[in-house]
């Protein structure tokens, strides 16, 4: 069994880890905690990095949400 492990790193609090068992479903709510978090929309930027499915930052100061694929 898969799963998806959301990483949500800001400075403000933290570091904590969400697990889905679906994709699509982590990648969304990862993307709607930006937005909400994002003060300034030229800060959201989608940016592939080796290792991780997903990662999405918000704020000039690098707050980002990423994803994590684990078998279990």
């Amino acid at each position: 069994m898969k799963i998806f492990n959301v990483l949500w790193n800001d400075r403000h609090t933290d570091t904590t880890a969400t697990p889905f068992l679906d994709f699509s479903k982590a990648k969304l709510w990862a993307r709607q905690q930006a937005e909400e978090c994002c003060h300034f929309p030229e800060d959201l930027k989608e940016t592939p990095i080796d290792g991780w499915l997903y990662h999405i930052e918000y704020s000039c100061e690098g707050d980002s949400l990423w994803i994590t694929e684990h078998e279990i």
